[in-house]
């Protein structure tokens, strides 16, 4: 054969060249298959980046946004809502310390769908589990936890919350509160993106959380102040009131006793003429009156005792009706009462209350100048009788109504007033366990005032 004639030496020339054909083909495939390993492998990187630049920018974002909340409860529920929404999770649950100089934290925020960890669980922050998550500062599996602190109660609400993460909110180094979320909606596992996204976040809304607290604890402060510069103004006003008062009892009192001396002088001398002596009974009584008022202004700043008994309040509106009507004829003002049903008899101040529906009528009455109608409407409702003086005046200017019932308050322009009836009216409502306010209404004014029906005892300190 030809072969058989061939040497050795052309013989491996001939393999050699074969073999020089192969190795450039397969020299090609194996650059072609690194080529695109590095083309996938940067295609990674690039998406990494671009989904690091992304979620920077988102929470950039959310910062700004958290930063610019002041309200803390606002900023807690954005927080939450928003760590779920970003990973699609489907609840979490956020723990805080909720009172000052408390270091447990407990649950302040759940959101997403239940079961929650009951609010008894809390979490030691500076426990061992505390400990571990600030050290460790990022991020962490709720599995990890649960393999890790497998006898710790800090660590029982990772029951509720299998396959999630635990979130550790840092700030000054310092574990400030502890964000769970629960696994994806669409059971997907968390990927390294995902835990860096939620560290970067979490220490950024630490940082809000923290300034949203201290300015919520400043408001705090200064409206405690203001509170207290409020008190001590009317406690000015209270002390200024109670010379005042012991000053005008003292020249009224004077006259007062002189002229009740003349009255029954007057009243044996026309013995026979029974109108005369109603008229005088009339006058008497309300002598008596002022001079209980007067004992009143004695004892303004001191406590007291009043006696509480049992009182017709339809009776007492009506006396006080009769003793009124004339004024308001006279003034073109008409005065009716209604009372929807029957009112039980309550424990009360007889000739408190009568002062202060007095008070009422000629506060109304001073306020229609050109007449109207003054309507008094009483009903008892849920263990309270309501009683409401509803007139057809102007009312009164909203930014006043807050100031009323302070003592010297007055909206009367010739300052005719000493701006006290008010004031006094709403002591003696205090001291019956009642309240008293004031609302405009679309056709004028109206004083509300509410009493307790029940009061155990009868006798009762005066509350200043």
């Amino acid at each position: 054969m030809e072969w058989a004639n061939l040497s050795p030496i052309k013989m491996k020339s001939m393999k050699n060249k074969k073999g020089n054909k192969k190795q450039p083909k397969e020299s090609v495939k194996a650059l072609k298959t690194e080529i695109s390993e590095k083309l996938m492998e940067l295609t990674e990187v690039n998406r990494k980046l671009r989904r690091k630049i992304y979620d920077l920018y988102t929470i950039f974002e959310l910062s700004r946004n958290f930063n610019a909340v002041l309200s803390y409860q606002t900023l807690l529920d954005s927080f939450v809502l928003t760590s779920m929404g970003q990973m699609g999770a489907a609840k979490a649950a956020l723990y805080l310390p909720l009172e000052v100089g408390k270091r447990r934290f407990q649950l302040a925020r759940a959101k997403g769908a239940p079961p929650f960890p009951p609010k008894e669980i809390s979490i030691n922050p500076e426990g061992n589990f505390g400990d571990y998550i600030t050290a460790l500062n990022r991020p962490i599996q709720v599995n990890e936890i649960r393999r890790k602190f497998t006898t710790t109660d800090d660590s029982s609400f990772t029951d509720y919350f299998p396959a999630g993460l635990v979130v550790p909110l840092i700030f000054q180094t310092k574990l400030r509160g502890i964000l769970i979320i629960s696994a994806k909606v669409s059971n997907r596992q968390y990927q390294d993106d995902d835990i860096e996204f939620l560290s970067v976040l979490a220490n950024q809304t630490a940082v809000s959380i923290e300034n949203a607290r201290l300015y919520e604890s400043e408001t705090e402060a200064i409206n405690k102040l203001q509170k207290t510069q409020e008190l001590l103004l009317q406690s000015e006003k209270l002390a200024a009131l109670g010379d005042l008062s012991a000053k005008i009892a003292h020249e009224v009192n004077n006259p007062l006793g002189i002229i009740k001396n003349y009255l029954l002088l007057v009243e044996r001398s026309i013995s026979q003429n029974d109108k005369a002596s109603e008229y005088i009974g009339v006058i008497g009584r309300e002598i008596d009156r002022i001079a209980v008022i007067v004992r009143q202004l004695l004892d303004f700043h001191r406590p007291r005792a009043i006696k509480f008994i049992r009182t017709d309040i339809i009776k007492i509106i009506g006396e006080v009706i009769s003793l009124m009507n004339r004024q308001m004829e006279e003034n073109k003002i008409r005065l009716s009462l209604t009372a929807n049903q029957v009112l039980p008899v309550i424990m009360a101040w007889p000739d408190g209350l009568k002062q202060v529906f007095i008070n009422l009528l000629i506060n109304a009455k001073e306020a229609m100048k050109d007449g109207g109608e003054i309507e008094i409407i009483v009903t008892s409702l849920d263990h309270v009788i309501k009683i409401r003086f509803k007139d057809t005046g102007p009312g009164i200017n909203e930014k006043h109504i807050p100031h009323i019932f302070e003592p010297f308050f007055t909206t009367k322009e010739n300052r005719s007033s000493m701006g006290l009836g008010l004031s006094v009216c709403s002591g003696i409502i205090r001291n019956h366990g009642g309240s008293i306010e004031y609302y405009n209404t679309d056709t004028g004014g109206c004083f509300e005032i509410k009493l307790p029906i029940e009061q155990k005892e009868e006798n009762y300190d005066w509350r200043i």
